[in-house]
């Protein structure tokens, strides 16, 4: 059966909105440059959305990557706001996530590399929950594509973007429960490189995140609060997994309330 995400008793996406993957070929030929921000939060995402703009959700550590995996697995992942409504809806396996640990009852916690060695079974529909990556995919209702980006997948997703027709795209670095996230803003930093570079033109704000992070030591990231929080927990292979660029060569895309594979080089 297949599963439908809701909020507070109605679907995350209203009818109509991303009810499938965007397709280059329907996009008209624009001579006009991609315009490519940044922006944080749901609060960010929610903007964008009203704005018109394509979005890239960012969750460094570990969403993005989690979904990236599940994607290229075959797998449908269904993004849900709350422990409850990823817990009520029809799916094959639940991963769950607060505070970085694994949700009590589900079958997996956010974290790539235990998904990865589990091999799970292809066209599976799976209910996921995270602290911060589902919530702004939540804010995101509304926009006219929704795509997850990271280091792991950052030339695919720029490729997409570029070659996908979109007059603006926005890309939304997470953060830790309303708070700057460093990792989010590196990786977006990441994404927004490769933009450019095709041709893309950013805003002052996606140039400055640019900026702080060439600025940043590289190792900062192996040490900064949320890896901290993960070494803690147990989870050092997620953290070098999720740092790695371009190993999961996959674009998310959200499409009938699911991430499903929308583009592969």
């Amino acid at each position: 059966m297949r599963a439908v995400p809701v909020r507070g008793g109605r679907p995350l996406l209203s009818p109509g909105v991303c009810r499938a993957a965007y397709n280059p070929a329907d996009a008209s030929s624009s001579k006009d440059p991609l315009i490519a921000r940044y922006a944080g939060g749901a609060k960010g995402a929610r903007e964008a959305a009203r704005a018109g703009a394509a979005v890239v959700v960012v969750d460094a550590f570990r969403a993005s990557a989690t979904i990236c995996v599940l994607v290229s697995e075959g797998a449908r992942v269904v993004p849900l706001a709350s422990v409850e409504d990823a817990a009520g809806v029809p799916a094959d396996f639940r991963v769950g996530e607060r505070g970085g640990e694994q949700v009590a009852g589900f079958d997996f916690g956010n974290s790539p590399t235990a998904i990865r060695a589990a091999g799970l079974p292809p066209n599976s529909t799976v209910a996921m929950t995270t602290t911060n990556g589902t919530r702004v995919v939540e804010a995101a209702e509304g926009s006219p594509a929704v795509v997850v980006g990271s280091f792991v997948n950052a030339s695919s997703i720029a490729a997409h973007l570029t070659e996908s027709g979109f007059g603006e795209v926005v890309v939304v670095g997470c953060g830790w429960r309303g708070h700057r996230a460093s990792e989010d803003e590196a990786a977006a930093a990441a994404i927004l490189e490769r933009l450019r570079k095709l041709g893309a033109e950013l805003d002052g704000r996606a140039l400055r995140i640019m900026e702080e992070s060439r600025r940043r030591p590289a190792k900062s990231l192996t040490e900064n609060i949320a890896a901290r929080r993960l070494k803690r927990l147990g989870y050092e292979d997620d953290l070098e997994f999720c740092l790695a660029e371009d190993t999961v060569p996959i674009v998310p895309v959200l499409a009938d309330g699911a991430f499903v594979e929308g583009h592969r080089p």
